[in-house]
């Protein structure tokens, strides 16, 4: 083995080590790093307001976006707002994601209604009446689908098949009962 071969591979091995030091030290998140609500930002984040409600008062960020969620809903129509937030209360959602969908659902129940209604309107050419018909369905599924994946969120994606086998002998005579459940309980 030359020597210069040995003192290269010396070298590039504690290339590596010095690399591989640089690159832990790259990944440790700061000392002062502003945490809180599930998030973590840098205290010179480019929105300073941001910083100041996780340091400070970070319920003030579950105002701001159920704030911005209802007004979202009330762009759609007069009132999908109201519609929006009786969803989610009547569904009891339990978190931001959940009243997202709630929204989503009136706003779509909102629409598919207004598209009945419009293909319910005197003197429509059939094929609009088709047209404004087919359209409602469309967002009449979308809400359907959208009622599943709500229940599908809170049962984990499990369902729950219960069999059971009754013999009754001629001339008995069976009472079959049972508890149905569905999903989580919410409080």
């Amino acid at each position: 083995m030359c020597v210069g071969g040995a003192h290269e591979r010396i070298s590039n091995d504690m290339d590596v080590v010095l690399a591989n030091l640089e690159a832990k030290k790259l990944l440790q998140p700061p000392e002062n790093l502003v945490t809180a609500c599930g998030e973590s930002i840098q205290p010179d984040f480019r929105l300073p307001f941001l910083v100041e409600t996780l340091q400070h008062n970070p319920s003030m960020i579950n105002i701001i976006a159920s704030e911005h969620r209802v007004d979202l809903a009330a762009c759609v129509w007069s009132r999908v707002a109201e519609s929006a937030v009786d969803a989610a209360q009547s569904a009891q959602a339990a978190n931001s994601l959940e009243k997202m969908l709630c929204h989503q659902m009136a706003a779509m129940h909102c629409a598919a209604m207004k598209l009945v209604a419009s293909s319910l309107r005197d003197n429509l050419p059939p094929v609009e009446v088709a047209r404004l018909s087919n359209a409602a369905a469309r967002m009449m599924q979308v809400y359907q689908d959208a009622f599943l994946a709500l229940q599908k969120i809170r049962s984990g994606g499990k369902q729950t098949l219960v069999v059971q086998h009754v013999q009754v002998k001629e001339g008995g005579q069976a009472v079959i009962t049972g508890n149905l459940e569905s999903g989580q309980e919410r409080t």
